[in-house]
């Protein structure tokens, strides 16, 4: 079936809460930065700022996604989400270099640190924000199956513990008045953001590649066995692929030789809902059928014919 075009109410919502409240946390961080001084702070306003930037790349990337198939991209624009996914990642990658290089900075020549308990409200009062913000996005990119709304929503979600450790460190520093403890704290926020922002980047070139689901591929292929063991026919080159939102599938039917081409048709069209109700996604599903004595070595790729996903395959 083709991919719907309209743009989802609920995710251009949920897109346009986060740029808003995004804009206005990024002031309030640099608020609490410039009230107190402190390098933690600094690092998770910085963070904001990539957040922002981001953000507004994925509002534009999300209504690019949903422009209906033309004749220069028959498969739809799908692929734009991730290109938003990865570009991302690397922007949280480069903000983390930043707040590497400031923490080691002021930890060799110092930092003055003040008025923190007005800091530490207002950082708290962001992460509250950004928590509720976070779990919708994260809901919501799960229900649609959506990687630019769940990567949005992580991203939020990982800002909140950012903002929690500079919180904490700006106690540490209250309690004990350990000044250094303050671009510490700053240096392990930087390795926590580079190490979320690989992980997004990763996601994104996985998706560029077509990289298969192999937990999707075993439920289609446990369908697929069942129904062909109800009817007698075989199958083989099952191949599977996610853009955003749009599964694509498709697979070679075999049938005896001298079966009726309607009913070798509506047995495929039965087979493609079969598999298009296990999989329990938006599903484009093509087969191709042949009689049982064609060959399969005629394909260039070669698909596991057994259930069992493959000895530590994982799903995207």
């Amino acid at each position: 079936m083709p991919a719907e075009s309209a743009l989802p109410r609920t995710q251009a919502h949920l897109m346009n809460a986060s740029l808003g409240l995004g804009v206005l946390i990024l002031g309030v961080k640099w608020s609490a930065y410039a009230l107190t001084s402190s390098v933690a702070i600094f690092s998770d306003a910085l963070e904001s700022v990539v957040h922002i930037l981001a953000v507004a790349l994925a509002w534009y990337a999300l209504r690019v996604s949903f422009r209906p198939p033309d004749r220069e991209h028959p498969f739809g624009h799908f692929k734009v989400m991730y290109f938003s996914v990865g570009l991302e990642g690397g922007l949280i990658v480069v903000a983390a270099a930043t707040i590497g290089i400031t923490a080691v900075e002021k930890l060799l020549v110092g930092v003055t640190l003040q008025r923190l308990g007005e800091g530490v409200v207002l950082s708290l009062g962001a992460a509250g924000a950004n928590a509720v913000l976070g779990m919708l996005l994260v809901r919501e990119g799960k229900r649609s199956n959506s990687p630019l709304l769940l990567a949005d929503g992580k991203h939020v979600l990982s800002d909140v513990w950012t903002t929690v450790g500079a919180v904490l460190g700006l106690l540490l520093v209250n309690w004990t008045g350990w000044w250094w403890a303050d671009p510490v704290v700053g240096l392990l926020i930087g390795v926590h953001l580079a190490k979320e922002g690989v992980l997004l980047v990763r996601q994104a070139v996985h998706g560029l590649v077509d990289r298969t689901n192999f937990e999707l591929e075993h439920q289609a292929r446990k369908a697929l066995d069942a129904f062909c063991a109800e009817h007698g026919i075989g199958y083989h080159r099952l191949r599977l692929r996610e853009l955003g939102p749009q599964l694509y599938i498709d697979v070679h039917l075999q049938f005896a030789n001298g079966t009726p081409i309607e009913r070798a048709h509506a047995l495929a069209t039965a087979a493609e809902q079969r598999i298009a109700e296990a999989v329990a996604l938006r599903a484009d599903i093509v087969t191709h059928l042949e009689g049982e004595d064609h060959a399969p070595t005629h394909d260039e790729l070669r698909q596991p014919q057994s259930n069992e996903i493959p000895s530590g395959s994982k799903s995207a």
